[in-house]
């Protein structure tokens, strides 16, 4: 926030010029010097509040992004205990999933809930085997995991 050159002033001459140190500080903050090191700031309402809102803003974007990862780290753990049912539980198990996945998926082609792009990408994932199924929903997927975790048919599975 203190992009501006900081001016500074030792505290003997901002008492004899206490008026000319008011002007300056209306630009960028000031600093007011006592036996060479900095002791105070002075800055104007404006350049304060500035620096308190964009503050704030940060502060409201990095919660943002932590919330966020949290939210796909939670995708991805119902992604992998999916990925183990489609491994682990019987074929006749594993099919009725994988059937229940695809009839979402054409109904969002049907219905046109979603964009064309996660349609294609979810159906040829279900068409992939089982083990291979599993390996996808909790890959990148060349960058598209996150995505397609976050518009997934596995509705209800491990909520």
């Amino acid at each position: 926030m203190m992009s501006a050159k900081l001016r500074q002033f030792s505290s003997t001459r901002a008492k004899q010029c206490f008026g000319q140190i008011l002007l300056a500080s209306a630009s960028a903050p000031v600093a007011i010097e006592k036996h060479g090191k900095v002791t105070a700031i002075l800055t104007s309402p404006e350049f304060f509040e500035r620096a308190q809102a964009a503050s704030g803003a940060s502060t409201s974007r990095v919660l943002a992004r932590i919330t966020q990862a949290s939210v796909e780290k939670d995708r991805l753990i119902r992604h992998q205990r999916i990925a183990l049912d489609l491994v682990l539980l019987p074929s006749n198990e594993t099919s009725r999933l994988i059937c229940n996945a695809m009839s979402i998926v054409n109904r969002w082609r049907n219905e046109r809930l979603c964009s064309k792009d996660y349609i294609e990408r979810w159906e040829e994932i279900l068409r992939l085997q089982p083990k291979e199924m599993a390996e996808a929903i909790v890959s990148d997927m060349d960058g598209w995991g996150p995505s397609l975790r976050q518009n997934s048919p596995w509705v209800g599975l491990h909520a």
